[in-house]
């Protein structure tokens, strides 16, 4: 005998209504395996994005009409200690003598020397009030390379004691500083900052250093009219000694005589610059000046075969990427027949058979006697299609004979990066075929996610409805169970 289910309880009943509802959901898992493969797809074509943009990148390197990437030079010194160098591709290679005679240094004026706790200064300000002084400044323009500018001081003091009044002098000259910059006078680096130095115990000095080195960028100085400078003595054209004020570096008149400036012998030749970091003396090198040097040193200009081999690396190492990438997503598993994300996608597996024609075919647009492939540079394909420099020394032979020798394979006209930018510019733009892609993808998703919500919404009003019958259902069993119970009354009565 069957079990009654609108009478064996609540639980069979909701067994019954759920069972229901899982067998007509069947249609839902196919909503959903379609989204997530959309979702997965869109995943693998944006990861794909990134990898080829990558090699676009480095393509767009390769193929830079204002820095020549495969001329890379390197500057290297006899002693690193006592100066370095850089060198950029437009520098010329060979060997120079260098004797560095002087650093260059930042204009430092000082004050005598004062007793801390005297009030020597107070009286002064007691006597004349405040005080205005005058900071004339280096601030080069375009227009002018020895613009100068002048940086006017206002100058108080209520303090007691000398240390206190020459903090307060100070204070009110990086204050005016600061005003400058702000108002673009000068730049930060151009100001002069000035402090307060104890050399010893219960003795002050005001310093005034400048916070560029050379001889543009000296200071001039214009005393208050009660000449509150020369109180200081700290405008002074002496070197200081002892307790008199001065300066530190014998300022000059010229950038010849000027101990500010650096001094040094480069081929024979002398030169004179306000910076330790000199660029302008050879073209495409930076001296960067650490020490004077007991003797002649060398300076040394080559081509730099790493840095380019390291160029061309990245690059096969990007499209190598790609290709790994592509070739996993377009695979068929022979065993399991489990397909790639991108397997029935023919834009994709052609675009992979259309980058390894690129990267191993003849560069018809090479000069004359110049390599035309990349295994004439040293460059081999392993089993699975993937670059490298598998013969460095036939690279880098071949780099010493000329950067053209290397660079023509790559941004010729017909050069494999120049080609590689065409081809992966359809791909890698804004609104090119990734992202055409991408859009019908999220536009399947949209879909999909409406048809799932509609879904969702119909088998919702479907289990209400299949309550609603069984409670109905469930109403009228109740009631043929009271009519069964009343009969069967009534029959015993009369049995």
């Amino acid at each position: 005998m069957g079990i009654d289910i609108f009478t064996s309880g609540n639980n069979s009943l909701e067994r019954l209504i759920q069972s229901i509802i899982q067998f007509e959901s069947q249609p839902r898992f196919d909503i959903t395996d379609k989204q997530s493969a959309a979702k997965r797809k869109t995943a693998v074509l944006t990861d794909l994005d990134s990898k080829l943009s990558k090699l676009n990148s480095l393509s767009e390197r390769l193929t830079d009409q204002f820095t020549d990437h495969f001329n890379s030079k390197a500057a290297s010194t006899s002693d690193k200690s006592l100066f370095t160098a850089s060198a950029t591709s437009t520098a010329l290679i060979g060997n120079h003598d260098i004797l560095i005679q002087r650093l260059a240094a930042s204009d430092t004026r000082v004050s005598k020397q004062f007793d801390a706790t005297a009030t020597d200064l107070r009286s002064f300000f007691d006597t004349n009030g405040a005080q205005t002084i005058q900071l004339d400044l280096a601030h080069p323009t375009d227009a002018d390379s020895s613009n100068r500018v002048s940086i006017s001081v206002a100058v108080n003091s209520s303090g007691a004691t000398n240390d206190d009044i020459m903090t307060d002098i100070a204070t009110a000259i990086n204050d005016a500083m600061a005003a400058a910059v702000t108002a673009n006078t000068i730049d930060a680096d151009e100001k002069v900052v000035a402090s307060v130095v104890h050399e010893e115990s219960g003795k002050s000095r005001i310093v005034f250093k400048s916070q560029q080195t050379g001889f543009t960028y000296r200071m001039g100085m214009t005393d208050s009219s009660a000449s509150l400078l020369t109180t200081l003595d700290i405008n002074s054209n002496v070197l200081s000694a002892g307790t008199a004020g001065g300066y530190i570096t014998n300022v000059g008149t010229s950038a010849t005589d000027s101990e500010l400036n650096s001094k040094l012998q480069l081929d024979g030749l002398t030169f004179y610059r306000d910076s330790n970091a000199i660029g302008d003396i050879l073209n495409g090198v930076t001296i960067t000046l650490k020490d004077i040097t007991p003797s002649m040193e060398t300076l040394t200009v080559s081509n730099d075969s790493a840095a380019v081999q390291k160029e061309v690396e990245d690059y096969l190492s990007a499209y190598n990427d790609v290709l790994s990438f592509v070739r996993a997503k377009i695979a068929v598993d022979p065993t399991t027949n489990t397909r790639g994300v991108l397997a029935d996608d023919s834009t994709y597996r052609s675009m992979q058979s259309s980058l390894r024609g690129i990267m191993t075919g003849i560069v018809d647009s090479a000069g004359s006697g110049n390599p035309d492939s990349l295994f004439e540079i040293g460059i081999t394909a392993d089993s699975e299609g993937k670059l490298s420099i598998t013969d460095s020394e036939k690279f880098k032979n071949k780099l010493s004979e000329g950067s053209t020798k290397i660079s023509d394979i790559f941004n010729s006209s017909s050069g494999i990066a120049e080609r590689t930018k065409t081809f992966l510019d359809a791909f890698v733009k804004v609104g090119g075929i990734l992202d055409n892609s991408k859009d019908v993808l999220s536009d399947k998703i949209k879909n999909l996610d409406a048809r799932l919500a509609r879904f969702d919404d119909r088998m919702a009003k479907r289990e209400l409805q299949l309550r609603e019958q069984f409670a109905q259902m469930q109403k009228i069993s109740q009631a043929l169970s009271q009519q069964s119970a009343a009969f069967n009354s009534v029959s015993s009565a009369f049995g």
